[in-house]
């Protein structure tokens, strides 16, 4: 019998957000893909959308990864905090899962950097001896154009480690979030710094 549109896609919402926790994709679109391809779905008008996979997300952390994900998330936000001190010139906010909670051991951590050029972290990184790879990453603000940003990519204290570089006049707002098209919500040291204090009280 052949499923319905709507069951469709529920089960391409639960397999994107499995390959998406399970096997660290982490671009909502490449993991709807390949749950398509794997579900022998060929039409795109029975894709969920990126929050309907995000919720499916958040269903598996809790149902088969609660007792491990917190932990690892934790880990994850005192590398994030040892990272954003030691980029702090650039006035570092994190973001994505492990800023919003949704991290797992194999998330990589995103920070926003603020620079007056791009070469002046990758100055940085050289002096620092880092081996790093250069890329791009596509973001939209509000109903404009999109634009593509300077990235580089390291190994921070064993973690990948994703930077993305802004002007410093682009600290004031933050680019569309791929989930929900909202403003993508960035965290500062200081903000950083009291989550994890509120986790670990002593």
């Amino acid at each position: 019998m052949a499923k319905s549109p709507q069951r469709l896609r529920q089960l391409l919402a639960v397999e994107a957000a499995r390959i998406m926790v399970d096997e660290a994709v982490g671009d909502f679109r490449s993991a709807k893909e390949k749950a398509a391809r794997r579900l022998g779905v060929h039409a795109q008008q029975h894709w969920p959308s990126n929050t309907e996979i995000h919720s499916e997300m958040q269903a598996r952390l809790q149902l088969f990864h609660a007792d491990t994900q917190p932990q690892a998330l934790r880990h994850l936000r005192e590398i994030a905090l040892h990272a954003m001190e030691w980029l702090q010139e650039f006035q570092p906010r994190l973001v994505g899962p492990v800023w919003e909670g949704d991290a797992t051991e194999h998330s990589k951590i995103t920070l926003h950097l603020f620079a007056d050029a791009p070469e002046s972290v990758l100055f940085f990184l050289l002096d620092a001896q880092v081996e790093y790879e250069e890329g791009w990453q596509r973001l939209r603000f509000g109903d404009a154009n999109a634009v593509d940003y300077p990235t580089f990519l390291l190994e921070f204290e064993g973690a990948p480690l994703r930077l993305v570089i802004f002007a410093l006049d682009e600290d004031r707002r933050s680019p569309a979030s791929a989930r929900d098209g909202k403003p993508l919500p960035r965290g500062s040291i200081a903000q950083l710094q009291r989550l994890l204090a509120a986790e670990n009280p002593c």
